[in-house]
């Protein structure tokens, strides 16, 4: 075998590595999008649930923050107030993940969707009219008025 020959199969063998080496990378990228994908909707459901919990503390007066809020006390207005923001603040950081390719559309609908039927009750409503819209990302709060 000559110089040229050897030479030759020396750029194929090397032709060969990096096409296995963009071929590994390539996989490599695809599992670690998975696993963002995946830490981002594990730190959701973390926050829905921090979320539920502070809801949770609502359940002795929910009934009445949400039709007739003026009938809360001071107290109770405060911790319907925590725990709306909470649940919306959760809702929002979904909405980014979103934006940013981290979950798709048909998943961030169908957790919006108890937002919006929640936020149409009159002690919700008036939360989201004076606070919500407040202390929410503008282009959040865009898209959930899309939807109301």
């Amino acid at each position: 075998m000559n110089w040229e020959a050897l030479g030759s199969v020396a750029e194929l063998i090397a032709a060969i590595g990096g096409v296995a080496a963009v071929v590994y990378l390539a996989i490599q990228i695809r599992l670690n999008t998975r696993a963002v994908r995946s830490s981002a909707i594990d730190s959701w459901v973390s926050a829905v649930a921090l979320g539920n919990d502070a809801m949770a503390k609502t359940d002795a007066f929910a009934g009445v923050a949400i039709t007739d809020p003026d009938a809360l006390d001071e107290h109770q207005r405060r911790v319907f107030h925590r725990s709306v923001a909470q649940m919306c603040n959760a809702l929002e950081a979904l909405y980014f993940h979103h934006q940013n390719g981290v979950v798709d559309e048909p998943f961030l609908e169908a957790k919006i969707r108890p937002l919006v039927s929640f936020v149409r009750q009159p002690g919700p409503r008036r939360w989201w009219e004076t606070r919500g819209k407040v202390i929410l990302d503008p282009r959040f709060v865009s898209y959930v008025e899309e939807k109301l």
